[in-house]
């Protein structure tokens, strides 16, 4: 008589082991206890520096107020964003609100719980339904913002688990609202720093 064999799911314990001693050309994710792997993503100037310039004003932005409770990663930051299973991806930047994700332990190996802003900074090797498929998981998982940068273009697309996406172009500015209370910038701002004329 056939019997299934069930394969049990991945632990976070497990896959931060697993993670640790992976090639640094393999992007390591945790999706829903499975373990998956897939090359790196290229990083290049444009890429780079939309990460740098929107992680910096969003830290501004954090930093302009006492009353704003929280942090601002970026850099493939590691995050656990749903439990039972447990998934954990790398974010670009995020912003997560709280005491507990700033005061975290010295041996922490992954900020534990989902952003309440995810940007996914857009790069020449990405592919469209892999990147459909991490707003998805993000929205599910209760990110009330995840924000698509495209480089190239100098946009950025506004996901919304209550609403259609929101594109916003160079010209134009973006608020965070009501997430990101007083939060707004120049979309321009957010890829490249604007140039004097000498």
């Amino acid at each position: 008589m056939a019997t299934d064999t069930i394969q049990s799911a991945m632990t976070a314990d497990e896959f931060v082991e697993r993670a640790e001693s992976a090639s640094p050309d393999v992007t390591v994710e945790l999706i829903e206890g499975e373990l998956q792997e897939r090359p790196m993503t290229t990083r290049g100037p444009r890429h780079s520096e939309a990460i740098a310039r929107t992680a910096y004003i969003l830290t501004t932005w954090l930093e302009s107020s006492a009353e704003r409770n929280g942090t601002i990663v970026a850099g493939e930051a590691r995050c656990r964003i749903s439990t039972d299973p447990d998934t954990i991806i790398g974010i670009d930047v995020a912003y997560f609100r709280g005491p507990q994700f700033i005061n975290l332990a010295d041996d922490a190996k992954f900020y534990d719980g989902p952003p309440v802003l995810a940007v996914e900074v857009l790069s020449p090797s990405d592919i469209h339904e892999v990147i459909n498929q991490r707003i998805k998981q993000l929205l599910a998982a209760g990110v009330a913002q995840v924000w698509v940068a495209d480089p190239e273009f100098m946009t950025i697309t506004v996901h919304r688990p209550d609403s259609e996406p929101a594109m916003f172009a160079s010209r134009q500015e973006i608020d965070g609202e009501p997430d990101l209370p007083g939060f707004r910038a120049s979309v321009a701002s957010l890829f490249t720093r604007a140039r004097r004329a000498t």
